[in-house]
């Protein structure tokens, strides 16, 4: 996406409209990232909002637009965020402060932050870099896979996944492969505390991998998108129910959402980003608000009672 035409070239029913990262940063308040684009995603904006939502009305500040194409975004408090653009453009935002850095060719895609950092940012070509002193860093690669999904409670426990079956650790500053034996794209991974990685792929095949043993968890026949664990429980977001919650090596459903492209936990709360959709959910109750695009960015709250039951 170049962003040399302006969206607003675009008719307004014409706007494929995409929310597609959103993080509780405390209170009331969300950081949001929302994409406009055509149907080609020749051109488009960006935004990156905050969002003040008490269960029953939504409003929004715009933080940083852009007119180009954002690809993954963090928010970290209601005045920290940081963003990637395409091209490997990434923004970083504190306060009323505003710098950029480059990521070196190949493409990135993504960006991790493990408790305590530091961030990452991971793509193409098994490429990943590490950002210290102000600059990007890459990881010396092990594999030629295109990574799709990375996470760790914390750096010394960081892995990262993609194509062809590929599950990587960071060990130090390099890369140890660990063999799974099957040749599926890995869409999202989750590792516990104590060394597990639970593993979603497309189709319906999902593992635990665990003291070099793999498991499979029964699952329906769905691509599954995200993992998290909030409040005891470990849940799985896929493309076309909604969001699974595990029992023991099985996945049941838990709540219709329709997409749970991508799941971010605070201690209050797991929010739960679907297609113009941002889901709110305490442990009991849940709430959301939604996007929508008629020449102009608004948004509104879900009435949780009469959809997405």
């Amino acid at each position: 996406m170049t962003g040399q035409k302006d969206i607003e070239q675009i008719p307004p029913d014409q706007i494929y409209l995409e929310a597609m990262r959103a993080f509780h940063v405390g209170g009331t308040q969300f950081g949001v990232s929302v994409e406009l684009s055509d149907e080609y995603r020749e051109r488009g904006r960006s935004y990156l909002l905050l969002v003040d939502f008490n269960g029953s009305q939504a409003r929004f500040d715009i933080v940083l637009q852009l007119e180009n194409q954002m690809l993954s975004h963090i928010s970290t408090s209601p005045r920290d965020h940081v963003l990637l653009e395409v091209g490997g453009l990434t923004h970083f935002l504190r306060g009323t402060a505003h710098t950029t850095a480059r990521a070196p060719e190949p493409f990135f895609h993504k960006l991790f932050l493990p408790p305590g950092g530091p961030l990452f940012t991971y793509g193409e070509d098994g490429c990943v870099c590490r950002f210290e002193a102000g600059e990007w860093h890459p990881i010396k690669p092990l594999v030629s896979a295109f990574l799709r999904t990375m996470h760790g409670p914390s750096a010394s426990q960081l892995h990262v996944a993609g194509d062809h079956g590929t599950l990587l650790r960071l060990v130090g500053d390099s890369w140890r492969q660990i063999p799974l034996d099957f040749n599926r794209s890995i869409q999202a991974i989750h590792v516990s505390g104590d060394g597990t990685v639970s593993i979603g792929c497309e189709d319906g095949f999902c593992f635990e991998y665990r003291d070099s043993e793999l498991k499979q968890i029964k699952a329906p026949d769905s691509d599954f998108m995200s993992i998290c664990d909030f409040q005891g429980a470990r849940y799985w977001g896929d493309n076309d129910f909604g969001l699974f919650v595990q029992d023991d090596r099985k996945l049941k459903k838990f709540r219709a959402l329709g997409f749970a492209y991508a799941m971010q936990p605070s201690d209050e709360l797991l929010v739960v980003t679907g297609w113009k959709e941002v889901f709110v959910f305490d442990g009991s109750t849940w709430s959301g608000f939604e996007f929508g695009y008629d020449g102009h960015l608004y948004i509104q709250a879900i009435d949780m009672t009469k959809r997405y039951l």
